[in-house]
């Protein structure tokens, strides 16, 4: 039986990262090597940038690519913007709310389009960069007067 050098992981790779093989059962970079690369992308907490990391570090001259085909946009039916730059997301949060052509779109621009749930001020310069060019809304600043509230009695008090 000959000896095997076990080479630390600490060092070579950024301590979260360490810490995530480490509770994989992986603490040398020789298990790393074994692991390469299947079990290392099935791991809890490893996702492809991390993988790519280990990659970069650890495994010299070979760089994983997949057997297996990404799988194809998802079509969202009735919608004329899936044709347009818009991100998939935004696409169908817009979808969601009724907003399916350009039309729509601009009409709804941008009150309409800030009161849906999921759309924030990052999808609203997306489509202002896609359907406004040039165009850019701000929210308006400044505080509200607070609401006056009537009394006990009911009766609104009095400005003098």
């Amino acid at each position: 039986m000959k000896d095997e050098i076990k080479t630390s992981l600490q060092g070579k790779l950024p301590i979260g990262l360490v810490r995530i093989l480490a509770r994989n059962g992986i603490h040398t970079v020789e298990e790393v090597g074994q692991a390469y690369p299947e079990r290392l992308l099935r791991m809890r907490g490893i996702s492809i940038v991390r993988f790519r990391m280990i990659e970069a570090a650890l495994i010299t001259g070979e760089v994983y690519t997949s057997h297996f085909a990404a799988p194809p946009l998802p079509d969202v039916p009735g919608s004329a913007l899936r044709n347009t730059p818009l991100p998939l997301a935004i696409v169908r949060s817009l979808a969601r709310n009724g907003i399916l052509n350009d039309q729509q779109l601009r009409d709804a621009y941008p009150e309409k389009l800030l009161r849906i749930r999921t759309f924030g001020m990052g999808a609203l310069r997306e489509v202002e960069r896609i359907f406004f060019p040039g165009q850019r809304y701000e929210l308006p600043r400044g505080r509200q007067p607070a609401p006056t509230l009537p009394d006990n009695s009911g009766n609104l008090p009095q400005s003098n």
